[in-house]
């Protein structure tokens, strides 16, 4: 169970639109990888790809995303660990994350959404109306992730590799200048690590009801 299944399944019991900030920088990072660029160095021309990024995220039928480029259907190629490493390089750069954050906006088109993301609460809608920070134990975070890439690859990867990686990934997150990982101001922390998707998003929504109750929500 990850954040992904938790922002979904809440965003169907909710009744709104899912939105993936990650996937974002995912297929920013596979476009780069196809025109060739360096995702440490060529700064400039990401950003530019960045800006003109004909990115379109079609909601599915069972809550989920399509992510397409160009029209193509990326969404299973932009969830590999080489394109995760490079998304996290990517998401290093302050002119990349401006021009990440005007495109995420656009997607949300001010509609009420559920969205996602390292930097969604912080800084891509700092004055949304209800905030979470999902956390769990490093070693079922490496495992559930495991577990994914079993599912959707059949990949052998290990539990060791699985972990290492996503400590690269969240060090680099909680070290940029921009943008870094940290708890956004007025969320609510939820750790996930003994809890099923359906139970932290039950949660969830208990948190959600009692502040629409509130007398400063009125």
């Amino acid at each position: 169970m990850g954040k992904s299944t938790v922002a979904k399944l809440l965003a169907q019991r909710l009744g709104i639109l899912y939105l993936d900030t990650g996937a974002t920088y995912r297929a920013l990072a596979f476009a780069a990888r196809q025109a060739g660029l360096n995702p440490v160095t060529d700064v400039e021309q990401l950003t530019s790809l960045g800006r003109r990024l004909p990115l379109e995220l079609q909601p599915l039928a069972n809550g989920s995303l399509q992510v397409l480029l160009h029209g193509q259907d990326i969404s299973d190629a932009i969830r590999t660990e080489g394109i995760s490493e490079a998304a996290a390089q990517v998401s290093q750069h302050a002119d990349v994350r401006k021009a990440m954050v005007a495109l995420q906006r656009r997607l949300a088109n001010r509609q009420g959404v559920v969205v996602e993301g390292r930097d969604t609460g912080s800084v891509v809608f700092p004055r949304a109306l209800y905030k979470f920070f999902l956390d769990a134990n490093p070693r079922v975070r490496a495992a559930r992730r495991q577990q994914e890439l079993q599912k959707r690859y059949g990949t052998g990867i290990s539990l060791a590799e699985v972990r290492e990686q996503l400590e690269f990934r969240d060090e680099l997150d909680r070290t940029r200048r921009v943008g870094p990982l940290v708890k956004p101001k007025g969320a609510i922390a939820i750790d996930t690590s003994h809890r099923r998707a359906p139970q932290v998003v039950s949660l969830m929504l208990r948190h959600i009801c009692s502040a629409r109750r509130s007398p400063a929500h009125r």
